[in-house]
């Protein structure tokens, strides 16, 4: 086991606060105001020679086509990591652990998609991602960097989990297409296991792998094992996926009016009906990575968080 100093930026966030719960080592977290991608010198108070440096920082929010979000996507999720990468080397660090996503990949409906698979991105967030990606291009030979793109991540207190939770436990579920659409879904401990085998491991420095479970999940399967979880008995109602981007349509239409997010939105159902599924081999034969955590197990544990807001 290595003894350096393991250096989590944006350990407040919802993947960070969940690296910081499953990964078993001591993590160093300075909060934003401390280490923030956007303030250089905040970053080189913090960051040490020898450093192992997590990046779970950036501006997340996927459907955000605003010109403020287009201009947080590049400040953060670019030019933040290019920050980042510059005061690590600087600083001489050990590595860097850069958590991107497979949205730098562009959108795929098909199997076994690998790491240099890459369509046409269609999202202002997309595009940030990978050109964080690449801007990680210019650090080649001077700092030791893993590239890591996590799957669809759920978990508790992700939104489209208490929402899935909220549906489920009304009994009725309609579900677009009949639930058919294989999702890769991954729970967010899986991807804590993978960032924790990535540290200190030589065989993921200088390399971009995918992460997440072995395998996707049709929707219906989600459903009837979260209800299952939930002690809830369902009726599945199939909806045309037509009707079902109508409806959700007038619920985002709803939502700009009274000013409150809508229960399900274009980029959830887009999620949530077109079926693809990611490779891990190549991240499973670097580290010998096997999920801690099955889909059964994962649901369980996103029941119980459910049942305990409500309290």
């Amino acid at each position: 086991m290595s003894d350096n100093r393991i250096v989590l930026i944006g350990g407040s966030g919802f993947v960070g606060s969940n690296l910081r719960k499953f990964i078993s080592r001591p993590l160093v977290v300075p909060d934003e105001h401390e280490a923030d991608l956007t303030d250089p010198e905040s970053l080189r108070r913090v960051i040490q020679r020898g450093d192992i440096i997590i990046n779970s920082a950036g501006y997340a929010n996927a459907t955000d086509t605003s010109e403020r979000g287009k201009a947080l996507f590049e400040t953060v999720n670019v030019s933040g990591v290019r920050n980042l990468a510059e005061v690590a080397a600087e600083k001489y660090a050990a590595q860097l652990i850069h958590i991107s996503s497979i949205a730098a990949m562009g959108r795929w409906h098909c199997d076994n998609v690998t790491e240099k698979m890459l369509m046409p991105l269609g999202s202002p967030y997309a595009e940030s991602k990978l050109a964080g990606e690449r801007a990680l291009d210019e650090f080649q030979g001077r700092l030791p960097i893993t590239i890591l793109r996590p799957t669809s991540v759920f978990g508790e207190g992700r939104g489209l989990a208490k929402t899935l939770c909220k549906v489920v436990s009304k009994g009725i579920v309609p579900l677009p297409g009949g639930g058919a659409a294989r999702i890769p879904f991954t729970y967010i401990g899986n991807i804590a296991q993978c960032v924790e085998l990535s540290i200190a491991n030589d065989n993921c420095c200088g390399h971009t792998f995918i992460i997440g479970d072995e395998t996707s999940y049709s929707l219906l399967s989600i459903v009837t094992g979260l209800a299952k979880a939930l002690s809830v008995k369902i009726r599945v109602v199939a909806v045309p996926l037509t009707l079902a981007r109508f409806g959700v349509g007038c619920l985002q239409s709803t939502a700009k009016l009274t000013g409150r997010p809508p229960i399900m939105d274009s980029g959830r159902l887009d999620t949530l009906t077109n079926s693809v599924s990611y490779s891990v081999n190549a991240f499973r034969q670097a580290t010998g990575y096997k999920p801690h955590y099955s889909l059964e197990q994962s649901l369980k544990l996103i029941a119980e968080w459910y049942l305990g807001t409500k309290d």
